[in-house]
């Protein structure tokens, strides 16, 4: 593992390999590299972090058929978010709307195809070439196997 990265503890469920916490999807990754570049930047020392993830983590436990990896990252953005607030980096209002943008992105994206924030005010059938097959409920991603 880095030196000058914190020690995170092993969970259990969570996949760790020599340098560190393996990553389900990409955005799992950026969150945990935003919350570390904010500690790193010296905005926070890293036991606070580790007292508001803690607390979190009692606060919110798995939900029913809740994978360990879905419950600890949810729990983990949540006490990313207080966190920022906290800090005073963002309001709740501005996690909220960047939320719902996101959420509407992913509404109008076609399946199979990357999701970015342009989408969040593309709707899905607009005329400009394309036409968007619109979701109204989360996709389910299961691993390929061989």
């Amino acid at each position: 593992m880095n030196a000058s990265m914190p020690h995170i503890p092993p969970i259990a469920g969570l996949s760790l390999d020599d340098e560190g916490p393996v990553f389900d999807k990409p955005w799992q990754a950026q969150a945990f590299s935003l919350l570390l570049h904010l500690h790193q930047t010296g905005l926070f020392p890293w036991k606070d972090w580790v007292q508001v993830f803690s607390d979190e983590i009692k606060a919110s436990p798995a939900q029913p058929g809740e994978s360990v990896n879905d419950t600890y990252y949810r729990q983990w953005i949540a006490a990313m978010e207080r966190m920022v607030t906290t800090l005073g980096l963002a309001g709740m209002e501005d996690i909220t709307q960047r939320s719902e943008e996101w959420q509407q992105a992913y509404l109008n994206t076609p399946h199979g195809q990357p999701v970015t924030l342009l989408n969040a005010s593309c709707p899905p059938a607009h005329g400009n070439g394309h036409e968007h097959l619109p979701r109204h409920e989360p996709v389910a991603i299961s691993r390929a196997t061989s």
